[in-house]
């Protein structure tokens, strides 16, 4: 007995135009997930680059404001020490023994982050990317020093105090008054006085380093504003011009 075989004919054309619908929704679907993680990759650099501006203006401004505060500390002490070696001493209601130092407090908490966590790739300028990666090696460097400072300025204040307490009045005359009200100086004694003194010496030395390494951040930090808010206005016209487009 003899088995006939059927023979099916496939049916060719229709396989390959199921084939390239799905081919072809697999591609749709790929580009929409490309487009869409570009968008929000954008959205992302965007609000990066925002947060950047206001924290680098902040940094600028505080910036400013320990400058002036540090240079005026220095004045004080330049004119402290020009009397002393002068022997031009001032009354004792008005002898000022300056010291201390004006704490400078930067916003570096994004900076930061885009640097050492990875994010800084999503910032498409590369200018932007790379003044980044030198202010945050530059602010690392310059704070590492500002601390340095703080800790001979704080070591010359406690010298400058104890002088001034030496040459204060006498300890009967303190316990008489219980220690209150104005408490006159011998102004001779202190502006003579090798501890005051160099204490106060080091003082303006270590200002002097402080207003040297607090201008190196001026121009840096105004350069990158000067970027950020150049790449904002990119931005901003790019999406005015898609929305005309739409």
């Amino acid at each position: 007995m003899r088995l006939r075989v059927r023979k099916l004919s496939l049916p060719w054309k229709r396989l390959v135009a199921e084939l390239g619908v799905i081919v072809g929704g697999v591609l749709i679907a790929l580009a929409v997930d490309a487009w869409w993680e570009r968008q929000q990759q954008q959205k992302q650099a965007e609000e990066y680059i925002q947060q950047l501006l206001f924290d680098f203006q902040q940094t600028q401004r505080r910036l400013k404001a320990t400058i002036a505060g540090d240079t005026k500390t220095l004045e004080g002490v330049n004119r402290v020490l020009d009397r002393a070696f002068r022997g031009s001493f001032p009354r004792a209601d008005s002898l000022e023994l300056p010291t201390g130092y004006h704490q400078f407090e930067p916003l570096t908490g994004t900076v930061t982050a885009l640097v050492e966590g990875g994010d800084l790739r999503l910032i498409g300028n590369d200018s932007i990317r790379f003044e980044l990666i030198r202010f945050s090696a530059l602010i690392d460097a310059t704070e590492t020093m500002l601390r340095h400072t703080e800790t001979l300025i704080w070591h010359s204040t406690e010298q400058v105090v104890l002088g001034r307490t030496r040459h204060s009045q006498s300890a009967a005359r303190r316990a008489a008054t219980g220690g209150r009200g104005w408490v006159p100086v011998d102004v001779a004694g202190a502006l003579n006085d090798a501890d005051i003194i160099s204490a106060l010496s080091v003082q303006a030395v270590a200002s002097r380093i402080r207003l040297f390494n607090l201008q190196r951040l001026e121009e840096p930090t105004a350069r990158v504003i000067r970027l950020l808010k150049a790449e904002l206005g990119t931005v901003s016209a790019n999406d005015s011009t898609i929305s005309d487009e739409r």
